[in-house]
């Protein structure tokens, strides 16, 4: 059952955390903070509103207004809860943007550590809602990995939640009972008895038809590191998903998994792009496959490779059954700190050809800086126009590049912008493109990696 967003509806959620120490999750007190992009010519009208985190058992939760503001066309809007007196400490929980006009949001997740022990991830507030949503990544109990889910009801209904584990050593199905509608309950899997040294998938689901809107967080019981992404809706999967940014170059890796979201045996294929090397396998009726080039970790079976010396392009991955993947990028292989982050693979139905980079830097600030990877639907070239906006001017407008396949854009040596700079680009091409974008701290320790998706404009 596909939830039919109104108003231009975004669920950002999960767990929003205002200065607050987890009980849950990775260690230290954490922030969110978004940008509401507004997509269209014209301006509206946004409203913030907030949902206490669900414990059992649970209370409904009416919801508390926080923002009523108007947003400019094409302009977007920064929300920080702890520049807002207003905003209780110690807080935990959903929230939900409305607004009368197409709308778009991406969410960082910071702590307050410093050096190592800092830890920071991105994601795009969710818009699709179902009552399955696949998390193609979980891990429990391995070594110091877990992973944290929060779980927002995006329905009118109160709902109970199955999460039903996929890979092997699989444990029992865990439940969430009467969760309220708009409200999020947290489900750690460090605190599963039943998890050892698991790293496979989940399927989420609700008994009456509600939809979910989900957040889960890979983070290590020893601080330092976070990794989020965003639940996948059963009607995302599909046959063809790809994978920008790929990299294997120096300490970085990317490693992936992928979950056949049918009951039928999957045959699977990878292609790189700009090489010779592939992939090749199968994948069990409604099972998963862990795949990390860099380490040799390859599902039983497989034959193949992938790239794992000076590559930095895309994959492509095609499938005779509907999938969905999550894919890490992170350079704990070998440097010093755990910069890391996570996507999910994109299928070729959410490719466009105008998509929004909302978050662009050159040395802003302490030294943050931006990437963003482009990589055109079905192969092929694709000429791009990119026009960038912030507080300093572009050294062109628009800036323009033909790709094939696939390219990586710097904001410290492309010359687009000067150092400074603090924006975001809009990118108009000629073939349908996804974007992955990332933010870095140059000379930063602990997890200063941020990865986040570009968005679509409709």
């Amino acid at each position: 059952m596909k939830y039919l967003r109104a108003l231009g509806l975004v669920a950002i959620l999960a767990a929003l955390l205002a200065t607050s120490v987890q009980a849950q999750g990775p260690p230290g007190s954490w922030t969110t903070d978004f940008t509401i992009l507004n997509l269209e010519d014209s301006a509206g009208t946004i409203n913030i509103t907030r949902y206490a985190e669900c414990t059992p058992p649970c209370t409904a939760d009416g919801g508390t207004l926080v923002v009523e503001e108007p947003i400019a066309a094409n302009g977007s809007y920064y929300y920080n809860p702890v520049n807002d007196s207003s905003f209780p400490n110690n807080w935990a929980g959903s929230i939900v943007v409305s607004a009368d006009k197409q709308i778009a949001a991406t969410v960082t997740v910071a702590n307050s550590e410093s050096g190592s022990a800092y830890a920071s991830d991105a994601y795009s507030g969710v818009s699709v809602v179902e009552d399955s949503v696949f998390l193609p990544i979980v891990m429990g109990s391995l070594g110091s990995w877990n992973t944290m889910m929060a779980i927002q009801n995006a329905g009118s209904e109160t709902t109970n939640v199955t999460i039903s584990y996929i890979g092997s050593g699989a444990p029992a199905d865990t439940t969430v009972s009467n969760l309220p509608p708009n409200m999020t309950a947290i489900v750690d899997q460090q605190e599963n008895s039943g998890m050892s040294n698991f790293n496979g998938s989940a399927l989420v689901t609700t008994d009456n038809g509600q939809p979910l809107a989900i957040i889960v967080e890979e983070y290590k019981t020893t601080g330092g590191v976070l990794v989020d992404y965003v639940g996948v809706p059963l009607s995302q999967a599909d046959t063809t998903i790809y994978m920008p940014g790929f990299i294997a170059q120096g300490v970085w890796a990317t490693d992936f998994t992928i979950v056949n979201t049918t009951g039928s045996l999957a045959t699977v294929d990878i292609a790189f792009s700009g090489v010779s090397n592939a992939l090749h396998g199968t994948i069990a009726a409604n099972g998963s496959a862990y795949v990390n080039g860099y380490t040799g970790n390859y599902p039983s079976g497989w034959t193949g490779t992938a790239p794992t010396s000076g590559y930095y392009g895309s994959a492509t991955v095609t499938s005779d059954r509907d999938i969905v993947i999550v894919y890490n990028i992170s350079n704990s292989a070998g440097a010093p700190g755990n910069f890391s982050v996570g996507y999910v693979g994109p299928s070729s139905s959410q490719g466009a050809t105008d998509v929004a980079v909302p978050l662009i830097e050159n040395h802003y600030s302490t030294g943050w800086d931006t990437t963003f990877s482009v990589q055109v639907i079905g192969g092929g070239s694709a000429d791009l126009d990119m026009t960038y906006s912030g507080n300093m001017a572009a050294s062109c407008s628009p800036c323009e590049r033909t790709i094939t396949g696939s390219y990586t854009f710097n904001q410290v040596t492309d010359g687009h912008v000067p150092t400074g700079f603090l924006g975001g680009v809009t990118i108009n091409s000629s073939a349908p493109i996804v974007v992955i974008g990332d933010q870095n701290k140059t000379g930063g320790s602990g997890d200063t990696a941020a990865g986040f998706p570009g968005i679509p404009i409709p």
